[in-house]
């Protein structure tokens, strides 16, 4: 019961077909709406369709249903692109079939699928692995996917249906399709969509880099550095004993750092202590509290902000000149950024912004050269996907609605924002060692250490951009100064969950070796043997701590887990009632986040993530059918370890003509002696 809730055919056929909309407008789009080259053409149009399908579902469903706002959008998305393909036609040549053009097509077309192939194989392998992993936060991910799905798009917290939630989800439009539409379950499109948008990411950095290097080796160790590549806190683990004594002396444990050691030096000798590792425990020193090998982003909205990223890059026409409709879909897909990776997009948007502003000014100067409509074509798209930010929903449009309310007197209700303050002393905050100040050596080794190679790649990038400044080529140019922007915020401010901060200097790393690789690859001929060799390294030092999580993250390919807690009785209630319940339900559940997994309905328990409503946590400690059902839940979901913690008159208090118990499910007696149970008690709340 992990892959498919539904067991009707049709609803998988429907679901293909509305694939195969946005897949094949996507396709046309980017052949005929953009300047790529053949073998770029298929990947990046399934990625733009893709992107394009998540964007449009989420701003349609601010208006509609949610099963018209997919259906509307892939539609949408497949019009866009035979009008594009039909723009193109009057100047495309006839080109006469022969047994020579015949071998040709086929050649090429055997050379183009083996990308689609590779994104294939790459999205199963994922699946299954993460199919084996519960980490990162899957008590909040997998209830949001599930009620998206139910409807709740926009979604509001998944554990407070009167807060809206101001969060990342972009990743999840696409999950919530897969459970609403496609008939599987909320765990296992979670692991599938996260799957997909790591294959593509992987796939799309091999053919950036092929484009700028005109090499497969390089576009292979492109793409292998972009999924890879990561800090190297294993370093330290080489460090004499009584040096590594010193460093850890500095460093202060936090989180699952702290769980796993309390010291830096313990915690490098062991296993990383994390729920839902999968079979084989991580080795501590090779993984990072800062900067992430990108197959191992498996919270948050995954890989799709790196995804968006190379696809931008790959879309850009060589002129810097957009057509109407190619314009039109980059922009949505720039405005993806915002719904899934706030932080990247407000930072490239100002990199843009900056960019063009230092190119205008100098054309101001001097003389005109920047081609004819780049002003306008850039400033419609900082202006259209400012705009998009601002009413598409996530953490943008909730900090923005809240900034609004508070201008009026009053305030609006929606959680997950906190509050910003600077950083003194200058720093980086790590997940696991602490906030490291640059102002203290030992916290810069470690520091540094968590950064890794990648770091160096700053100036290389610096001295290549600084001369395309002249040439309009604003994207990249805002990347790199995002890039900057993104250190520098991580350094100099402090957020109210502090380790949150972290994704600002890990997407600057990657966004420099996205950048810095392909330059390194094109001088790097040029270079004496001392210097190659020095490459050689950095590239060993970057992909080590990725090669050896992925190897720890293999062995999960075997290994089955809904999620750290989810059982084979919760898949089945699931598979019998998820979005059955009547639409504004509430299911009072002991452990919050479980309920809206199973069901797709909003229980009221939270005030925010990690703070239960005391009315609720009082429940849960005295519980009482007809004061729950007067709290307005409707029904109550048993489990074992919870009844049996509960005195015999509390118990005994279910045992009212009012609780109607609905579904039992009990595990073998071979197996244990677990059961879950669904009781409907709206009767009770009529009771004195």
């Amino acid at each position: 019961m992990y892959w498919i809730r539904t067991d009707n055919p049709l609803d998988l056929f429907l679901y293909l077909l509305l694939t195969a909309s946005w897949a094949v407008g996507g396709c046309l789009l980017a052949g005929n709406a953009f300047h790529l080259r053949r073998a770029e053409r298929l990947v990046t149009g399934l990625s733009a369709g893709l992107l394009l399908f998540i964007t449009l579902s989420n701003l349609l469903a601010n208006l509609l249903p949610l099963t018209p706002a997919y259906w509307l959008s892939a539609v949408g998305i497949l019009l866009a692109g035979l009008l594009a393909a039909r723009a193109a036609l009057p100047g495309q040549a006839a080109l006469p079939i022969t047994l020579t053009g015949l071998k040709n097509a086929l050649r090429l077309i055997l050379s183009i699928i083996q990308y689609p192939l590779a994104i294939a194989i790459l999205t199963v392998l994922f699946t299954f692995i993460h199919r084996g992993l519960a980490l990162f936060d899957e008590y909040l991910h997998i209830p949001l996917v599930s009620t998206m799905a139910a409807g709740d798009i926009p979604p509001h917290l998944y554990v407070n249906p009167d807060l809206r939630f101001a969060y990342h989800y972009g990743i999840q439009v696409f999950a919530a399709s897969l459970v609403r539409l496609g008939g599987l379950f909320p765990w296992s499109a979670w692991d599938a969509s996260r799957a997909a948008a790591l294959a593509f990411t992987l796939v799309l950095g091999y053919l950036w880099v092929r484009r700028m290097t005109h090499s497969r080796k390089a576009g292979w160790l492109g793409g292998l550095l972009f999924g890879l590549g990561g800090g190297a806190r294993w370093l330290l683990a080489l460090l004499p004993g009584p040096w590594l004594a010193w460093l850890s002396e500095g460093i202060q444990m936090r989180n699952t750092g702290l769980d796993t050691g309390s010291t830096l030096a313990i915690a490098l000798s062991r296993p990383w202590v994390i729920d839902g590792s999968g079979p084989i425990s991580f080795p501590f020193a090779f993984h990072n509290g800062i900067f992430v090998p990108v197959t191992f982003t498996l919270g948050s909205t995954g890989a799709l902000p790196y995804m968006t990223i190379l696809t931008l890059l790959l879309l850009l026409p060589p002129q810097r000149r957009f057509t109407p409709l190619g314009l039109a879909a980059w922009t949505l897909i720039f405005a993806n950024l915002a719904l899934s990776a706030e932080h990247l997009f407000a930072m490239l948007w100002l990199g843009i912004a900056l960019a063009a502003v230092l190119a205008v000014g100098k054309r101001a100067a001097k003389r005109p050269f920047l081609p004819g409509g780049s002003i306008l074509q850039w400033g419609v798209v900082l202006a259209s996907s400012a705009l998009l930010s601002a009413l598409q929903g996530g953490f943008i449009t909730e900090t923005l609605r809240s900034l609004g309310a508070a201008l009026l007197g009053g305030s609006a209700a929606n959680s997950n924002a906190y509050g910003f303050a600077l950083r003194w002393p200058p720093g980086l905050y790590s997940a696991h060692l602490g906030q490291l100040s640059i102002l203290d050596v030992r916290q810069l080794l470690a520091l540094l250490a968590e950064l890794g190679p990648v770091l160096l790649l700053i100036p290389v990038v610096i001295a290549w951009q600084w001369p395309r400044r002249r040439r309009a080529d604003w994207f990249s140019l805002g990347l790199g100064w995002s890039a900057l922007l993104s250190l520098l915020f991580g350094l100099l401010v402090e957020y109210g969950v502090d380790r949150s901060t972290t994704r600002m200097a890990d997407t600057a790393l990657w966004t420099w070796l996205v950048l810095g690789f392909p330059i390194l690859w094109q001088k790097g001929k040029q270079l004496n043997l001392p210097a190659r060799l020095g490459l050689d390294l950095g590239c060993i030092v970057a992909l080590a701590g990725g090669v050896v999580i992925l190897a720890f993250q293999l062995p999960a390919l075997c290994f089955t887990q809904y999620t750290y807690y989810l059982t084979d009785l919760d898949a089945g209630i699931a598979q019998d009632y998820w979005n059955r319940l009547p639409a504004s339900a509430q299911v009072f559940d002991p452990m919050a986040s479980r309920a809206p997994a199973l069901f797709g309905r909003i229980p009221r328990a939270h005030s925010a993530i990690y703070f239960p409503l005391p009315e609720w946590q009082a429940l849960v400690d005295d519980p009482n059918p007809v004061t729950i059902s007067q709290a307005g839940f409707d029904y109550v979901y048993f489990e074992a370890g919870w009844w049996h913690s509960l005195s015999k008159a509390q118990q005994a208090r279910f045992e009212q003509p009012c609780v109607n118990f609905m579904e039992e499910r009990r595990e073998p007696a071979s197996i244990g002696t677990d059961y879950r149970i669904l009781a409907d008690i709206s009767a009770c709340k009529a009771q004195p």
